[in-house]
C-alpha cells in the first residue's frame, strides 16, 4: 500500500528530481533556509515557478550561468569543496588491498 506522502504527491500531480550537490554547498544552503524557516522544497519550488514565469532576476542568473558556460570559465573550487573532494576519495580507497 503506497505511502501517505505517495497519495499526497499523486493527488496534487508533484514530480520528484534529484539534485547532487557539493556537501558544503548543501550544508550552507541548509544552514540559510533553517535561519529563514524555509525548506528546501519550498525554495525551488518558488525558483522553478519564477523561473517559468519569466522573472528577470532569475533569467538574468540563467543568462550569467550559460555565458560561463560559453567561455568554458570554471570557478575555483575553495578549500573547503578541495577538501570534501579529498575526503570522499580517500574514503572511497581500499588501502589493505594495495600491493607493495
Amino acid at each position: 500500500m503506497p505511502s501517505r506522502k505517495r497519495y499526497e504527491d499523486v493527488i496534487t500531480n508533484r514530480k520528484c528530481i534529484h539534485v547532487k550537490l557539493l556537501q558544503d554547498t548543501h550544508s550552507n544552503l541548509r544552514i540559510e533556509l533553517f535561519k529563514r524557516k524555509l525548506s528546501i522544497q519550498e525554495v525551488f519550488e518558488e525558483l522553478a515557478q519564477r523561473l517559468t514565469t519569466g522573472d528577470p532576476v532569475i533569467i538574468d542568473i540563467l543568462d550569467e550561468l550559460i555565458e560561463n558556460k560559453k567561455n568554458k570559465k570554471i570557478k575555483q573550487l575553495s578549500e573547503a569543496d578541495a577538501n570534501s573532494i579529498f575526503d570522499a576519495i580517500e574514503n572511497s580507497i581500499d588501502f589493505s588491498k594495495r600491493e607493495d
